[in-house]
């Protein structure tokens, strides 16, 4: 019986890299696109809710790799900026992230 090599970039073990590598290109090619600083601060915010949330659900069972999936996102945002101060972007995607977990944790309706 002949056996088959595992060769290559097997998709089902490495989904935590392509995952990463697929959101800092998104984050980037969001932050080459959006030029009004206002909507930017929406995006930024939408995205930290959305990083909450996720943050919230798998907080039981291993949240390193959905916390390095939402860094990704902000580091390619970061990179590809082009309006807006770098800090306050920052600061506004990690508010929006604890406010959303601090709600989906303490009302139970959003859980």
């Amino acid at each position: 019986m002949r056996r088959w090599r595992k060769g290559g970039f097997e998709v089902l073990t490495n989904w935590v890299e392509l995952s990463f590598f697929g959101t800092l290109i998104t984050g980037f090619v969001l932050g080459k696109l959006v030029v009004d600083a206002t909507f930017a601060h929406v995006l930024v915010a939408a995205a930290g809710l959305i990083a909450g949330r996720l943050f919230y659900v798998k907080r039981q069972n291993d949240p390193l790799p959905f916390q390095a999936i939402g860094l990704a996102f902000i580091v390619g945002y970061l990179i590809g900026h082009r309006i807006g101060n770098g800090i306050i972007i920052t600061l506004v995607f990690v508010s929006a992230t604890a406010a959303s977990y601090y709600l989906h944790k303490n009302l139970d309706f959003l859980a």
